[in-house]
């Protein structure tokens, strides 16, 4: 579904994706997991196109898709969320995932159609989702106003309404107590029984190795192990690049008892 090969981002003398390869294939839950700086959301915004490659490339449905602009990949199939929640707070939940759907079409026809239509089908998904984040009660509260497990899902919910088959999620467990982990479990899960492709990126190691079919390892830029959560887990790389620092000794004690 989609490929990364030879890809590469250098920021001065800073190497912060050196090199790397791997695949998303349809209908998986991929995780990418690495210690702090290791290139994970630079990896993510070099897919969702936020920045330009040094070298290599990102091919999507077979399509390179190196020149195209954020808002174009969008519109090919590939959204996003973010570690810093990019809601927009001035809108109403509902309104945040109903103007998520304008990824599908173009033109202000289109959009003055469905902001005015009473009965169109983009208000009975709409409803489904609000259904999803379990947010229906709070349907007319701005964002801005929600709780923060609450804009995680919406957030969640708007990258799926777009109707993106490729989902890339940055950190969405971040700030996230245990109970509401274990519920964003289920509702990846659940995005991937509706036919989602999920990559996710993630420090928190029970969800990924409980919800992801593949992982793959970044230190300092580059790759340094792939395969399933349990071969993960024993490769003597990614113990000794987690266990070599102090700070992350906790996350891969996490890893190695999931």
């Amino acid at each position: 579904m989609l490929k990364v090969e030879n890809l590469a981002r250098y920021f001065g003398g800073i190497k912060a994706v050196d090199g790397i390869d791997f695949d998303i294939h349809r209908g998986e839950i991929l995780g990418l997991i690495g210690p702090n700086g290791s290139g994970k959301s630079t990896t993510v915004n070099l897919i969702a196109g936020l920045y330009a490659p040094t070298t290599g490339r990102v091919t999507y449905e077979g399509q390179d898709i190196q020149s195209l602009l954020p808002h174009e990949r969008a519109n090919l199939g590939i959204a996003r969320t973010f570690q810093n929640i990019r809601l927009f707070g001035q809108l109403s939940v509902w309104q945040n995932l109903w103007a998520a759907r304008v990824v599908r079409e173009t033109g202000w026809s289109g959009l003055k159609e469905r902001w005015f239509s009473t009965a169109s089908q983009g208000k009975l998904e709409t409803e489904s989702y609000l259904e999803f984040c379990g947010l229906q009660h709070k349907r007319d509260q701005l964002a801005a106003n929600l709780a923060f497990g609450e804009q995680r899902r919406l957030e969640l919910a708007r990258a799926a309404i777009s109707g993106a088959p490729l989902l890339l999620l940055d950190e969405p467990a971040a700030g996230m107590n245990s109970e509401e982990i274990d519920d964003l479990d289920q509702r990846i899960r659940k995005l991937r029984d509706q036919g989602k492709t999920i990559m996710l990126i993630e420090h928190h190691m029970e969800l990924v190795m409980g919800v992801c079919d593949r992982v793959v390892v970044l230190n300092f830029g580059r790759k340094i192990a792939e395969g399933k959560p349990e071969q993960v887990q024993q490769d003597p790389q990614v113990q000794a690049a987690y266990l070599g620092s102090d700070s992350d000794d906790d996350f891969m004690q996490a890893a190695l008892q999931a």
